[in-house]
């Protein structure tokens, strides 16, 4: 299987247009709210996705997740995540009080004033996604500017929901990750201090991949890795079949 080192073409020059949409949606969708829909559709594939590429999206689609790479990570002091960040409460907490808020503002639609805002019920729909995108990435910023820039990244609702699909589709036979191989490694702690997530990626160097559940598949580790000691796979199970039919 052919490994990637880095983020295709395609993928940077989404990246790009992605922060374009991000400000469309926070600040465009406060005067045209049916482009909260944009959101709304994102959200649904990014769900899908994760069922092939767990958290894939977070590090290579995201257009939160890109402005935060491109723009806010030039302010960023870059401080280490604090222990509390990764907590499973705290990921749950956040997880259910956003879902909550999210469902009674979709349940609780002033359906009656729909003619008085652009886009009628669509416009109603879409202010609640055009919300929930910008306390999100006020709360994202705020986070960045006071510890790494994708802190963020570790308690957000859409990136846990993520890490428990990829925990419960572990079989699929297209799951993006880092390969580890601890024979080809260093101990130059080169890809730990590349990594927007603070991982300690050398623990998972006897395992034969990163399966830390804030791994974001960005492959920044690989691109800052001196040697073969990480390479960024898109398939897995097939690989390890492979090799199962072959030294049979």
């Amino acid at each position: 299987m052919q490994a990637v080192s880095s983020r295709s073409t395609a993928v940077q020059a989404w990246r790009n247009i992605a922060i374009g949409i991000l400000v469309a949606v926070v600040i465009g969708g406060l005067f045209y709210p049916p482009l909260g829909l944009i959101a709304a559709a994102m959200m649904v594939a990014l769900l899908i996705l994760s069922l092939f590429r767990g958290r894939y999206w977070c590090g290579n689609l995201c257009p939160r997740g890109a402005f935060l790479d491109l723009i806010v990570s030039r302010v960023s002091p870059g401080r280490q995540f604090p222990g509390w960040a990764r907590s499973l409460w705290l990921r749950a907490g956040v997880l259910v009080l956003l879902m909550s808020g999210f469902t009674w503002s979709l349940a609780n639609l002033p359906v009656a004033n729909a003619e008085e805002v652009a886009g009628g019920i669509y416009g109603l729909i879409g202010a609640v996604f055009v919300r929930l995108c910008l306390i999100t990435t006020l709360g994202a910023i705020f986070l960045a500017l006071v510890s790494q820039h994708r802190a963020w990244c570790a308690v957000c609702p859409m990136g846990t929901m993520q890490h428990l699909i990829d925990r419960a589709a572990t079989k699929a036979p297209t799951r993006a990750r880092i390969m580890t191989d601890a024979d080809e490694c260093r101990d130059c702690g080169a890809c730990e201090k590349a990594c927007p997530m603070d991982i300690p990626v050398r623990d998972y160097l006897e395992d034969g991949e990163i399966h830390h559940p804030d791994c974001v598949r960005c492959g920044d580790c690989v691109d800052a890795c001196p040697t073969t000691a990480l390479t960024r796979w898109s398939v897995r199970e097939t690989t390890r079949a492979d090799d199962d039919s072959t030294s049979e």
